[in-house]
């Protein structure tokens, strides 16, 4: 019986409860992961504030409508990935022991990998109504980028589409990463129903049934690589790198392939400390860009930046 790897690829929660509440949540949840929240200096959202940390986990706080306290946590499915699933258990059962009735997931996406079959095939099982579906099909939709580059270097992607964007569900299934995914999209009372029956699962591998049967609840194939799929079992996405060792690769691989060809040219012609002046000029600059400030962050000084606006 074939695995198939899976795991959360998006999560966004709603807990009514102060402003605080939330800071105290993410330090024992997500602090040693993703390193101290940093302030936005702006809100959206229906929030006064927002803070953020690598990857792009936000955290929103102070509504700006109401007198209700409540806040908001999103985490994309880049930092979901890298969240251990003991992480999410432990969140859960913080929230239901302690905020019982008052917080609800409001969007949930779990991701299969390396699927049995291609975006392609689906499309045609869809157009050829091979498909059982809540979905209209007049809801496909087909994204194809035929020049830009797979995770594994191969030319092409493919992108398929299934559901409204307005409904609580709806698929992906899209090969950019070099093999084939199945994102299940799900938000408002679906995503509450599904995330907290997951989390309360004490092995992470039950996840892929509990999921998989809302998935055919939804859609279901009439194809021999779907019951492929169907039959197999999960396992859940081993995490072993980390979001600054991640950010930190990205910055790498970007100066790699677009700065130093022409980098090294301008050293060569103007080799008179040209480099050292250039990384001073960019000391001076880089405190407008927010990921570098949550890089060079230390433990020891971690808080400072949280602390003062609280205070303001």
């Amino acid at each position: 019986m074939r695995q198939y790897r899976c795991g959360v690829h998006w999560l966004s929660l709603v807990v009514d409860g102060p402003k605080g509440q939330a800071f105290t949540i993410y330090d024992l949840f997500f602090k040693d992961l993703f390193g101290e929240l940093q302030g936005m200096g702006h809100g959206g959202r229906g929030f006064d504030e927002i803070w953020y940390s690598l990857l792009g986990f936000k955290v929103y706080v102070n509504p700006s409508q109401g007198e209700k306290q409540y806040f908001h946590f999103e985490m994309p499915g880049q930092a979901c990935e890298l969240i251990p699933w003991g992480t999410f258990q432990g969140l859960e059962d913080v929230l239901r022991n302690n905020f019982a009735d008052h917080y609800h997931y409001s969007r949930l996406d779990f991701a299969f990998d390396e699927m049995p079959f291609t975006p392609q095939e689906v499309e045609e099982a869809i157009t050829a109504g091979k498909v059982r579906s809540l979905a209209k099909r007049k809801s496909l939709d087909i994204r194809q980028s035929p020049f830009e580059a797979k995770d594994n270097g191969e030319i092409g992607t493919y992108t398929v589409y299934f559901g409204s964007r307005q409904s609580e569900r709806m698929i992906r299934v899209y090969n950019r990463r070099g093999f084939t995914r199945l994102e299940f999209e799900m938000k408002r009372k679906r995503a509450d129903l599904v995330a907290k029956q997951i989390f309360r699962e004490s092995d992470s591998s039950e996840a892929f049934s509990i999921v998989l049967s809302h998935v055919r609840d939804y859609v279901n194939f009439d194809a021999e690589w779907w019951e492929e799929f169907v039959t197999g079992i999960g396992r859940a996405w081993a995490t072993v790198t980390t979001p600054r060792e991640i950010t930190e690769e990205s910055i790498t691989t970007w100066l790699t392939h677009q700065v130093a060809a022409s980098l090294s040219v301008i050293h060569d012609l103007h080799p008179d400390q040209f480099v050292n002046k250039l990384i001073a000029s960019g000391r001076g600059k880089r405190h407008k860009v927010k990921k570098y400030k949550l890089l060079l962050s230390s433990r020891d000084d971690r808080g400072t930046n949280r602390k003062e606006q609280d205070n303001d």
